[in-house]
This record gives C-alpha cells, structure tokens and sequence, in this order.
C-alpha cells in the first residue's frame, strides 16, 4: 500500500531530478526570504502558498490524492537494480565482443 503523507506544497516529494513535483496551475509560485527562513509566496492571492488546498495545486508524478496526500514513492531500489542490470549486460557484451576478437585473429570467426 502507497504511504499516505500530507502534501505540504513545493516542500513536497522530490522527484528524481533532486526538484518538488507539487506545481502551481497558475505558475503563481514565487520562494521568498522572511525571517532565516524560505517561504514560497503565491503571486496570485498575494500571500503565502496554502499547498494542496489551493484548487491550482497539482502533482507532476500524478500523485497527489483529492484529500491532498501525497502517495510519491520514490523508485530507489528498483532504479539501483535497473542500474545493476544495465552495467551486467554492457559488461557481458564487452566479454563476448573480446572473445569475437580473439576467435576472428585465430581464423574461426564462423564458431561465434
């Protein structure tokens, strides 16, 4: 089952790029300074972002739920095994391309 975690604005989940994936439907998000602290201000209603009840909020993942929770789940480990995956077969294919080598030097280059 998805984690059900409030969606508190542009503090949100990040996506894989390391950015929120809460948008603002009027493009109204402007981050500010107050205080030691950032607080996105919205250029629209002229105050600060009330994060996903604002009728304008929507998630990039798709993954914000009507209630405004956020059900984002990170790949991490699947995106890892992917990864391994990927560097075992381009590693296979660099072993079989030096034995195609080797074969094709010794003249039996039909064997492979």
């Amino acid at each position: 089952m998805s984690q059900r975690t409030p969606c508190l604005g542009p503090r949100c989940a990040l996506g894989p790029n390391g950015t929120s994936l809460f948008r603002c439907g009027k493009k109204a998000l402007k981050p500010t300074i107050r205080g030691n602290k950032i607080v996105f201000w919205c250029t629209w209603l002229n105050d600060e972002c009330i994060g996903a009840k604002c009728q304008y909020a929507y998630c990039e993942a798709r993954a914000m739920t009507p209630e405004g929770y956020c059900t984002y789940k990170p790949s991490g480990e699947e995106g890892e095994a992917r990864r391994d995956i990927l560097t075992e077969v381009k590693k296979m294919e660099r072993e079989v391309e030096k034995i195609r080598q080797h074969l094709k030097r010794q003249g039996l280059g039909d064997y492979l």
